[in-house]
């Protein structure tokens, strides 16, 4: 028996006054503070035109006009993450540059505005997602990427000066196609772990990290056949002190919720359905303050993203739809933009 409705209401705004122009390609967005007055900014990678977006925030949920930094010819910037990589405390931008096969680094200068891109190769990879994380436990931020073209993963190991090491690659399987991924301490053993959305081979496959800066061969989870598996994120869904998983199946046009067993293990997922909408990616937070974490996803196909409120069991409702006006909504942020302490949401639409 699942417990009873969440006992907070959910109510979402639009508030769009300058949306991001579709011309620009928008792929993916993310947060941070660039400008060190305690105001959320915006980060987006625009791969038609080959740019990086960073629109400065008002305080109120909206923001400036935006600034453009060059990714490079022919670069097709498809994901940006947000960190410190040079240990100044202003923050810099990482950008994955699919069709120049790097990663680009932006250095802040803590003012709004940010230096050249660095670039660091990672060969013929591909590049479709990148995140941020300390895998060694050396106290310095690391880069990882998934790498559509070559199959695999790679971690570059940062040396605190905005430098990194080149890159340790790790298989995810032929043809599997990783196209997210998300870092946890999976087996809560201390070392960050890394689980992978692979879209061509339709499961969720987990590298286990060891203390001797090496990762294990991958482990995978199904999501199900046809079921494309396209953005992941994680959380604790059931408060058993594990980390668990939460997967957007486009071509089943479902969510999935892998729950952690605590061995190296996860359940067998169980699924939530979008309806006809092909669900591009997925976010995790409290949306309505009951103290357990809810799903948000981006559904292409329909003008709508949706939440699913979860009763702290592992167990979800089905979801509440909010429009965004738009067919193709593909990258999501969470935070609050606007200082009431609630949590909001930022959607990337690729066509308005």
């Amino acid at each position: 028996m699942y417990p009873l409705a969440p006992k907070c209401g959910l109510n979402f705004k639009p508030t769009a006054q300058k949306p991001v122009e579709y011309k620009y390609g928008p792929r993916s967005v993310a947060l941070g503070d660039f400008d060190n007055d305690t105001i959320l900014d915006m980060a987006i990678a625009n791969h038609v035109v080959n740019k990086i977006a960073v629109y400065l925030g008002n305080g109120d949920g909206s923001f400036r006009n935006p600034t453009m930094y060059s990714t490079g010819s022919y670069s097709s910037p498809y994901m940006v993450t947000v960190a410190d990589f040079n240990n100044d405390n202003r923050s810099d931008i990482a950008v994955a540059n699919f069709g120049t096969n790097n990663i680009g680094i932006f250095h802040g200068f803590g003012n709004g505005s940010f230096a050249s891109q660095i670039e660091l190769s990672t060969g013929s990879s591909r590049p479709v997602a990148i995140i941020a994380a300390d895998f060694n436990n050396d106290s310095l931020l690391d880069i990882a990427t998934a790498n559509y073209g070559t199959h695999s993963v790679s971690i570059f190991y940062g040396y605190g000066h905005g430098n990194f090491s080149p890159p340790i690659t790790y298989s995810t399987g032929y043809d599997s196609l990783p196209i997210s991924l998300a870092a946890g301490d999976f087996n809560n053993d201390n070392y960050l772990d890394l689980a992978i959305a692979n879209y061509g081979t339709n499961n969720v496959g987990v590298l286990f990290g060891n203390s001797n800066t090496t990762f294990e061969k991958q482990i995978t989870f199904s999501t199900g056949l046809a079921s494309h598996p396209y953005s992941i994120a994680i959380g604790h869904f059931n408060d058993d002190g594990f980390v668990d998983i939460a997967i957007a199946n486009s071509g089943t046009h479902e969510i999935g919720v892998l729950l952690n067993n605590g061995n190296r293990t996860f359940a067998n997922q169980a699924t939530y359905s979008v309806g006809s909408a092909s669900p591009y990616a997925v976010g995790v937070g409290d949306f309505n303050q009951d103290n357990r974490l809810d799903i948000v996803i981006t559904n292409s196909g329909i003008e709508n993203i949706g939440v699913l409120l979860g009763y702290g069991n592992g167990h979800f409702e089905n979801p509440i739809i909010y429009s965004t006006e738009s067919y193709s909504s593909i990258s999501v942020a969470i935070a609050d933009l606007n200082k009431d302490h609630r949590l909001d949401i930022v959607v990337v639409n690729n066509d308005t």
